[in-house]
């Protein structure tokens, strides 16, 4: 790879610390709905509410997987992509009757999704899926390439979606989602489920080799769609890479013994685990669930 390519690698792993150690808005609107206050919708919103909470919790988890923790490292990623997977889903239904977007894309959907795998959460993907496609079919909450979001080509849902599908035995229709193909990614949907781990490489390789080459380092960049990775978390962190590697895991494949990539060789490419390996409860998502079961259980899916 060019070498003024992986500078962008380069300076995300430099900002990655100021990044993580940002502030946060106090989140006001997500106590005064555990007090009976409020609404749901601003209860999950990503500024004051359980979305915020979960990056908050991926900022801990690069922070600590600096200094070789990796344990609390996996147990911070994985609350952190739960919180927001479930403040998703829950805005998404919030707008079920009134028909309303809501603030996601397909893209960070797709995000959630494959976090949720490559951190032990596989579970979560399916009533998350179908909350998503059930507001594309009927018109709220986020749109597919038929309503393309600003910034974006949604190539990136295209190429982790009909992963996800193909795992979950529910298809992705590219020309149904108006959803484009991508060479670069199509290799990975292709062989993916390869038995062959030395087949499965050199997909693998190039997929990093994508993931390094998108990374957006300005505003303009982020917003020309050319772009898939805007900020440092997602710049750093392989999300799709170490997804896939879980999936294989999960069926029973063999995965190559070493994937030699400057992208998997930092300390937040090792942010990954297997169902089970999270003990720890997360009790301020379980309490905010609690509450939610009683005043709008509407908002929840079946199977979360």
């Amino acid at each position: 790879m060019a070498k003024n390519t992986m500078n962008r690698l380069e300076k995300s792993l430099r900002g990655i610390n100021e990044w993580a150690s940002g502030s946060s808005f106090p989140t006001t609107d997500f106590e005064d709905y555990l007090e009976g206050q409020g609404d749901i919708r601003a209860a999950v919103d990503g500024i004051f509410g359980v979305f915020a909470l979960g990056m908050q919790e991926v900022q801990k988890s690069l922070l600590v997987a600096g200094t070789g923790q990796w344990a609390l490292a996996n147990r911070h990623m994985a609350y952190g992509f739960a919180r927001m997977i479930y403040a998703e889903v829950i805005d998404i239904n919030s707008v079920k009757v009134s028909k309303l977007e809501t603030s996601g894309n397909l893209d960070s959907a797709t995000r959630l999704m494959l976090g949720a795998i490559a951190t032990g959460r596989p579970e979560l993907v399916m009533p998350f899926h179908e909350a998503v496609f059930g507001g594309i079919e009927e018109g709220y909450g986020i749109h597919d390439g038929h309503k393309l979001p600003l910034g974006t080509t949604l190539r990136y849902s295209a190429f982790g979606l009909s992963i996800i599908g193909d795992w979950l035995d529910q298809p992705l229709d590219l020309e149904k989602h108006a959803l484009p193909r991508d060479l670069a990614w199509g290799q990975l949907v292709a062989n993916w489920r390869t038995p062959d781990p030395d087949v499965l490489l050199p997909a693998l390789l190039l997929a990093c080799d994508t993931h390094v080459e998108r990374i957006a380092l300005t505003e303009r960049e982020l917003d020309s769609g050319n772009f898939e990775f805007g900020s440092e978390f997602e710049a750093v962190h392989p999300t799709e890479i170490l997804a896939v590697l879980r999936l294989r895991d999960l069926l029973g494949l063999p995965n190559p013994k070493e994937i030699d990539h400057p992208l998997m060789k930092t300390p937040y490419a090792a942010i990954t685990c297997l169902p089970g390996a999270v003990t720890e409860r997360d009790e301020l998502l379980e309490q905010f669930l609690a509450v939610v079961r009683q005043r709008d259980p509407q908002v929840l899916p079946h199977g979360l």
